[in-house]
């Protein structure tokens, strides 16, 4: 019986005591709007609510915080803090930009689910805390509970459920802490809890009643309000609207002057003419649009309900107007339907404004085609909102290979002509039913519904690519582009717009580094390669702080004599959960972050301050990454390096690459200017595995030429390598420079680059990196093998 009578009990509850106030209305935009006043009255409150919280816990915790386990004290008064806060973001936003007129049943509900939460941590702390207690904290933990019972109870009366839950958790916890201690008799305190709360709730029913009647009385006499102000419109000779009226029929029996000079006849001629027969006789062949507004129109006059701002096409002699009709339904003392009465307007011009503005927010202005916004609004439609079900689709993920250089060397203006001739090729690939968009600067995305094949989206993948990489006239010039494709397809790679998105755009990356020109298929590898990745940026800040990066020293020797010469720093990671790092994968991590420089000017300081312990005839060598001549501090950092180790500029050496001289060819010339003018060596790195070009040994001030160990590893059975490494050589000697090999590992790899005229070998035949602990024991044996 009881089981029965319990869900027949919650419903009289919930009925009585009801969380929307506006639920009853029957009109979902008065209970929005009446929604958004019951929150905005508890938004008011909210500052002076997390105050209160944050004042009762931290007095919770000055006062329990010898006696109580403070791991669960700390954590409960933090959850108190941030539930209690939930609300300023709200509370700010509307104080900063006005209250919102209508919030959805979802959004009360989320206010009661809080303020729950909120109760039911004060809930625990009679509970938990005033048993065993002593009495003045007792009285304490009674005090706080009482005023939040009230004060709660107050704030949140105009959601009366969230106001009722609150009160009554309260009570009920403090209850449970006054009857928790056998050794003192409570029952006059509970009986007067007791009275209070049922107090606190009675007002809060009698509030919330109160609230919610003069909400609705308020809301009802704005609606009459503008009703009665559309009715009493100016209607004057220079008004812009015009009065109508019909009967029962729909028939016109009142026309304002205004309005038979918008319909450019005489008054006779348009009263007795039903209103729907009037707009469809200026339609000759009817379209879409023209039967979708008639049927509307027709629709709204059937309804007797009021309409506002009804659009309706009208096809007058000077061209297609639009009218928009506004009207309420009249009703004779018997309230029996007696016609409507209204007014219209043309609002042509501000349709077409309307229109201008929605194809600038929906379409990109330089190429016509469909922008970011539009593009995500529709990709928003894989997951149907009435079922949750997944479209099939194909996503292809585009960026232009080398636009940047054509933009900075031809022009802004050429750039925008490339895209727009870019976009037009493009639009010819595209089936019908697919969208294509510029997603911004020189990305591009094709939106295709459906199921594919493979085969068929690498069909489509190499129209794309074959339409970018075909060479474009602009004017007089002949500008060859190219661009890279990545490829995402719903449901197998994702079931939202942000992990399509997300897989695309990995894709497109993988296509660029697979050589441009290209496209790949996203593959869960990618994912798993860019989380790593994310992981790893993650573990280097902590590196640094930790100190997990060291450097070792890898001997560079004297072919003539044998003897090492000095030292290459190269850093290493030792991770404590995925072991040893290899620099070629955090170091480029670091240089899209930005930790490049602060690692890099670690190196130059280590590496110095170790040097400068080294006896004077030995140099050390340092890698300086491209992204550190970019941001223009390397200079600096050297300087700062000599300054704090004391060793000689000339015994330093730094290794750059290709890409330095590439990027900003003035700026890194003046940064290896002033590097030289201190002191400093300089050599380049890699050499003759990039561009290679003989103008950077020209322009640019360099002391040594590096050549790559992957020319070295060939020599041993490849008679074009030792053409390759020879030149090199004699090139370097030619300009005064000296030269040194990497990655040596064999005896005739040796004795070839010793034949040819090599200055300096490194590599593991001779020895491997070393930490710096050996450094010392390293450079006692070469001091004994060459005495």
């Amino acid at each position: 019986m009881f089981d029965a009578r319990l869900p027949r009990l919650v419903d009289a509850l919930r009925s009585a005591v009801p969380a929307d106030l506006g639920a009853a209305c029957g009109d979902d935009q008065l209970a929005g709007s009446i929604r958004a006043r019951q929150i905005q009255a508890v938004l008011r409150l909210t500052p002076l609510t997390a105050v209160a919280c944050a004042v009762n816990s931290c007095v919770v915790l000055q006062a329990f915080w010898s006696d109580v386990n403070r791991v669960l004290l700390v954590a409960w008064a933090a959850m108190v803090w941030l539930i209690a806060m939930i609300g300023l973001p709200a509370w700010w936003a509307s104080r900063r930009h006005g209250a919102p007129t209508a919030v959805s049943a979802q959004t009360l509900g989320r206010v009661v689910t809080n303020s729950a939460l909120l109760s039911l941590l004060w809930f625990l702390l009679p509970v938990a805390l005033m048993p065993g207690t002593d009495l003045d904290r007792q009285m304490l933990v009674a005090l706080i509970a009482v005023g939040m019972l009230g004060g709660g109870g107050f704030s949140l009366a105009t959601v009366p459920r969230a106001a009722i839950i609150f009160a009554g958790l309260q009570a009920f916890g403090l209850m449970i802490g006054l009857l928790s201690d056998p050794t003192l008799s409570r029952v006059n305190l509970v009986v007067l809890l007791v009275a209070f709360t049922t107090i606190v709730m009675a007002s809060i029913v009698s509030t919330s009643r109160t609230f919610g009647a003069r909400l609705l009385a308020e809301s009802e006499a704005d609606r009459q309000k503008q009703l009665v102000g559309l009715l009493l419109h100016d209607f004057g000779e220079n008004a812009g609207d015009w009065l109508w009226e019909t009967d029962v029929d729909g028939r016109l029996r009142y026309v304002s002057t205004r309005m038979s000079e918008a319909v450019g006849r005489p008054l006779d001629q348009v009263q007795g003419v039903r209103l729907i027969g009037l707009i469809a006789e200026s339609h000759g062949e009817p379209d879409d649009e023209y039967l979708l507004a008639i049927d509307g129109l027709a629709r709204a006059m059937q309804r007797d309900t009021p309409f506002r701002d009804l659009a309706v096409p009208v096809r007058l002699e000077d061209g297609l107007h639009w009218w928009a009709l506004t009207a309420k339904p009249l009703f004779d003392t018997q309230g029996r339907f007696n016609g409507w009465r209204g007014v219209g307007s043309d609002v042509t011009r501000q349709r077409q404004l309307h229109q201008e503005m929605s194809q600038l927010a929906h379409y990109d202005s330089l190429t016509g085609l469909a922008n970011r916004h539009h593009f995500r609004t529709q990709l928003g439609q894989v997951r149907d909102p009435r079922d949750r079900r997944v479209k099939p689709c194909a996503l292809f993920f585009m960026d232009l290979d080398n636009f940047k250089n054509v933009n900075d060397s031809l022009g802004h203006e050429v750039g925008d002509r490339v895209l727009q001739a870019i976009a037009r090729r493009l639009s010819s690939c595209v089936r019908r039913g697919d969208l294509l968009a510029r997603l911004g600067g020189d990305e591009f995305a094709l939106l295709s519904w459906g199921s594919h094949q493979p085969e068929e989206l690498v069909e489509v993948a190499n129209r794309l690519i074959h339409a970018m990489r075909e060479p474009l006239r602009i004017g007089d010039l002949r500008v060859v582009m190219g661009g890279s494709i990545g490829i995402a397809s719903s449901p197998s790679d994702g079931v939202d717009p942000d992990g399509l998105l997300k897989g695309a755009d990995l894709a497109m990356y993988a296509a660029k580094a697979a050589g441009r020109n290209t496209f790949r298929f996203f593959s869960r590898e990618m994912d798993d390669r860019a989380r790593y990745r994310l992981g790893i940026q993650h573990d280097l800040r902590e590196a640094m702080a930790a100190s997990q990066l060291t450097l070792y020293f890898q001997p560079q020797f004297h072919l003539a004599t044998g003897r090492a010469v000095g030292f290459e720093a190269l850093i290493r990671w030792q991770h404590p959960e995925r072991g040893p790092i290899s620099p070629a994968e955090f170091v480029p991590v670091a240089e899209e972050t930005g930790l490049i420089d602060q690692i890099g000017a670690w190196v130059l300081q280590r590496a110095c301050s170790e040097a400068a312990r080294w006896p004077e005839d030995y140099r050390v060598c340092v890698n300086v990454s491209a992204v550190q001549f970019a941001s223009q501090r390397i200079v600096e950092s050297v300087r700062q390096a000599l300054a704090d180790s004391g060793l000689p500029a000339h015994r330093l050496e730094l290794e750059i690459t290709e890409s330095v001289l590439m990027q900003d060819s003035l700026t890194a010339s003046r940064q290896l200017g002033e590097l030289r003018a201190i002191g400093v060596r300089i050599s380049l790195d890699d050499f003759g595995t990039g561009y290679s070009a003989l103008a950077y040994l020209r322009n640019f001030p360099m002391d040594r030429l590096k050549i790559d160990r992957s020319f070295v590893e060939s020599m041993d059975d490849d008679s074009g390598t030792h053409a390759i490494v020879q030149a090199i050589i004699d090139l370097a000697a030619a300009l005064n420079l000296e030269t040194t090999a990497e990655g040596v590992e064999t005896a005739a790899q040796m004795a070839q680059l010793r034949e040819k005229g090599c200055n300096e070998v490194q590599g593991f035949l001779l020895s491997r990196p070393m930490p710096v602990h050996a450094l010392n024991d390293f450079i006692i044996a070469q001091a004994a093998a060459t005495a």
